[in-house]
């Protein structure tokens, strides 16, 4: 009797689980180069079912025919970045920058190009947020002070907001003077991106398989436009079909409830009329 119990009530964590992955989603429709996450509820391994007829037999001993199959509940499935590409924003601002997976000459849904900047424990990271500043040494930064990295992976020193960057990522300050170019690298194995916060993506996967920077990947290095300044990369999250899961998901939740009440009207009655027989 309690099995059912035990499987709407795992119905009903997976749904509450899907709703935090919808709603963080949904604040942070404005986020410069954030990638929606998706989930997807996943059935417990199922119990196969048969009957045991031990009154009839043939050659190979008794007769058991299948019934069918149980699930015992479902769980939801960890968030995954979806890396679509978002709308771009032009903004004027010379410090934002936008990436255009779009040139990729394969499927932009297979891969995505991204920034490297450096983290706080002095670890590579990645990003799609192109939304920079210049701190007051002069370095380029994330809005949350990581420096961002050029094509020998070091902190890239502008000195002031003046600066351009052409279509393949080279700097040019303010005397015409180049200042190298802006690490701008690629990826298909996007599901090994964990998210950590502020818009900042850390590799798990293989590190000798991780991101590689565009100029070393044959058919990616003759790319000449590969970044647009002045404009940034909005979130990719569709508002209102993300308000419809969430309300699919509320509806989900709600009907899991109504069952475990059912159980709780079932087992007051047990108790209380049946037990007094």
């Amino acid at each position: 009797m309690f099995r059912g119990l035990y499987t709407a009530t795992s119905g009903m964590m997976a749904h509450n689980r899907k709703q935090q992955v919808l709603t963080n989603n949904l604040a942070n429709a404005n986020t410069p180069g954030f990638k929606q996450d998706q989930t997807a509820l996943r059935a417990f391994p199922a119990q196969l079912i048969r009957a045991i007829q031990t009154g009839s037999s043939d050659h190979n001993g008794p007769k058991s025919p299948y019934i069918g199959t149980l699930h015992t509940g479902v769980y939801t499935q960890e968030g995954i970045p979806a890396f679509m590409s978002g709308p771009l924003k032009e903004t004027g601002n010379s410090t934002d920058l936008a990436l255009l997976d779009e040139a990729l000459p394969m499927n932009p849904e297979k891969g995505t190009l991204v920034f490297a900047v450096n983290a706080s424990d002095n670890q590579i990271r990645y990003t799609k947020n192109g939304q920079f500043t210049v701190n007051q040494d002069g370095i380029l930064t994330t809005s949350e002070g990581n420096p961002v990295l050029n094509q020998n992976l070091q902190p890239i020193q502008v000195n002031t907001k003046e600066f351009k960057v052409v279509d393949d990522g080279q700097i040019l300050l303010p005397d015409g003077t180049r200042n190298g170019r802006i690490w701008i690298g690629y990826t298909e194995e996007t599901r090994q991106f964990v998210k950590e916060g502020h818009g900042l993506l850390r590799w798990e996967g293989n590190p000798e398989a991780g991101p590689q920077a565009v100029d070393e990947i044959e058919g990616l290095n003759n790319i000449r436009t590969l970044v647009k300044q002045g404009f940034i990369e909005q979130s990719n999250v569709d508002v209102t079909q993300t308000m419809s899961e969430m309300i699919t998901t509320y509806r989900g939740f709600e009907s899991n409830q109504k069952v475990i009440q059912a159980y709780d009207r079932s087992m007051e009655k047990t108790v209380n009329d049946i037990g007094r027989i």
